[in-house]
């Protein structure tokens, strides 16, 4: 595929990312007993430090979620926090400590304090990434901190550079249960350097008996009131691939970890600030419905209702997906030109933009709807049943089924890469690469079975695959760039169009130079990594089990499968 920039555009980054707020960077301390600590800070002395007193406050500090946990499946946790005339929502990114340290981004605005104040109707970022990524769905308290806190302002020579705080925290959670918590938290102040504070914090941490905190104190709450965060993806059954498996089964196993994938990447599909979430939660759609095509006559006539499904999740996440690589594409396309040519494609850069503002919209409303609800959850709930005993077809051992659809697959894609030659259009290419895909995929599906065989010729299937989605991507590119042109000349302008026209030209090239290379790699799939992997094929396929006296066959005694290399 192309190579994409080390940085993301922020073009194509959530709401959340737009207004990326603060970033609390904070050592975090747990002491059974905070008053040594009070008590040292009060009477510090340390060359080339000062500690000041600071506010004496007390704070109630509400946490909310959604039942499901839409929020801190997308690694955030939500606090509201009472003030004297408002509410203050602060949505924070969950991080581990590194050396003691943990940097967390906050966002943070002000609701009304007048009753009819909801989080998830905040106009702001916060509220524009609760609704991203919880939908319709509301939200509800988890526990509530009372916190009564001590400030201390930590400056040196250059000032003020980070506040102590000495908090005593009472957790309350829904069935009024009640644990104490005992923290002092150093944060640093915007733009100070937490490594100039380090020797400071190191003599608190002695002098007052501190210990690094474990967790959060979300975490530590959580904990303490008993409650159960939903994890990324919930649990669909087994996805251990044997020898033993019926055809079924391998199946269902097949499908549920291509599901548990798909659901573990729709939160940060949802938040939008990293396009990889949304390109591997549309890989993991184009997967799944590989395996209900491939397995087709081995599953149950109600399970292919959900590769069309699929087929409308897929689409809807790939319209934005194909604006996400167009925008990346950007840093790639200004290279070689001249500055005012590479500020020429800003024009380019905002349609795009605006393009996929629309798309992530449509995005977003098809992952809050009840067709998408509907589609998780009955797909979820067949997958936990498992395949029903009474579908006699799904009774067939794995391993002979998997030789068959191997090679069903294999014939395919050497027919079309047989019929390519020099005057071939590129639709024949991008036929060939669809093929090559399901050919990867279903070589992905039974590597478990076979081994290294197995691996080291998905190996080139894949390098084929590259060079022929490469040469796709260049084709699109060609063909969305003259679509542009052609729709939105006026827009763009004459300078626009002209880098446009060049651009078109780079990939038309590279679309040349590509198709040199095909044959080479064509050739390595009538290897002998194939005819090895056919050998083993049919060495492990089972042999035929003859029909009982009621016409139902018996299910064949295991197939032990050695690991590669014994």
């Amino acid at each position: 595929m192309a190579a994409r920039p080390t940085e993301v555009p922020a073009s194509i980054m959530g709401p959340m990312a737009e207004d990326s707020g603060a970033m609390e960077v904070e050592w975090q301390f747990a002491a059974d007993d905070v008053e040594p600590a009070r008590r040292w800070l009060k009477v510090a002395s340390l060359p080339g430090f000062t500690v000041a007193p600071g506010a004496r406050k007390a704070m109630r500090d509400t946490y909310l979620d959604t039942v499901a946990w839409h929020l801190y499946r997308a690694g955030f946790t939500c606090r509201t926090r009472m003030k004297d005339e408002s509410v203050e929502l602060t949505l924070k990114s969950m991080a581990a400590a590194e050396a003691g340290l943990r940097r967390r981004r906050e966002i943070t605005e002000l609701l009304s304090r007048d009753g009819r104040s909801d989080p998830a109707s905040a106009p702001g970022p916060c509220g524009q990434t609760i609704r991203a990524l919880a939908g319709r769905i509301p939200l509800a308290p988890l526990f509530t901190l009372e916190q009564l806190r001590e400030t201390f302002v930590l400056a040196d020579e250059g000032g003020p550079m980070a506040e102590i705080a000495v908090d005593e925290t009472c957790v309350v959670g829904a069935g009024d249960q009640a644990a104490t918590l005992e923290r002092v938290e150093v944060e640093m102040l915007p733009g100070a350097d937490p490594e100039r504070a380090r020797r400071f914090v190191n003599v608190l941490v002695q002098a007052a008996g501190l210990a690094p905190a474990g967790t959060s104190k979300f975490g530590a709450a959580v904990t303490a009131t008993g409650l159960v965060p939903a994890p990324p993806a919930p649990a669909l059954g087994d996805e251990t691939m044997l020898a033993t498996m019926t055809a079924a089964e391998a199946a269902f196993a097949i499908l549920r970890r291509h599901f548990r994938a798909f659901l573990a990447n729709e939160p940060g599909t949802r938040l939008g600030e990293d396009p990889e979430g949304l390109h591997d939660m549309r890989v993991a759609a184009r997967r799944l419905r590989a395996a209900l095509a491939a397995f087709r006559a081995f599953l149950p006539p109600r399970t292919q209702r959900f590769r069309d499904e699929l087929g409308w999740a897929a689409r809807v996440l790939g319209e934005v997906r194909d604006l996400d690589v167009q925008l990346e594409r950007l840093t790639e396309w200004r290279t070689g030109f001249t500055p005012s040519q590479a500020a020429a494609l800003d024009d380019l850069e905002a349609l795009l933009q605006a393009r996929r503002r629309v798309a992530r919209a449509k995005m977003l409303a098809a992952l809050n709807s009840r067709r998408y609800a509907v589609l998780v959850e009955r797909f979820a709930a067949i997958l936990r049943r498992g395949p029903p005993r009474s579908f006699l077809a799904g009774q067939a051992p794995v391993l002979a089924v998997a030789p068959d659809l191997l090679e069903k697959r294999y014939r395919r894609a050497r027919r079309l890469g047989d019929a390519i030659g020099r005057s071939s259009p590129p639709t024949e290419y991008h036929a060939l690469r669809i093929e090559a895909k399901k050919l990867r995929y279903a070589l992905e599906f039974f590597g478990p079975l076979y081994g290294r065989q197995a691996t080291d010729f998905s190996r080139r299937v894949t390098a084929l695959q590259d060079l022929l989605g490469l040469h796709q991507d260049a084709e699109v590119a060609v063909v969305a760039l003259h679509a542009l042109a052609a729709s939105e000349a006026r827009r763009l302008g004459h300078a626009t169009l002209l880098v446009m026209g060049a651009i078109s030209d780079r990939y038309t090239r590279q679309a040349v130079e590509l198709r040199a290379g095909f044959p080479t790699l064509y050739r390595e799939l009538r290897g002998r990594d194939w005819r090895r992997l056919r050998q083993l094929l049919e060495a492990k396929r089972p042999p035929v089990v003859p029909l009982p006296a009621g016409g139902v066959p018996s299910r064949p005694a295991p197939v032990t499968v050695r690991p590669a290399g014994q």
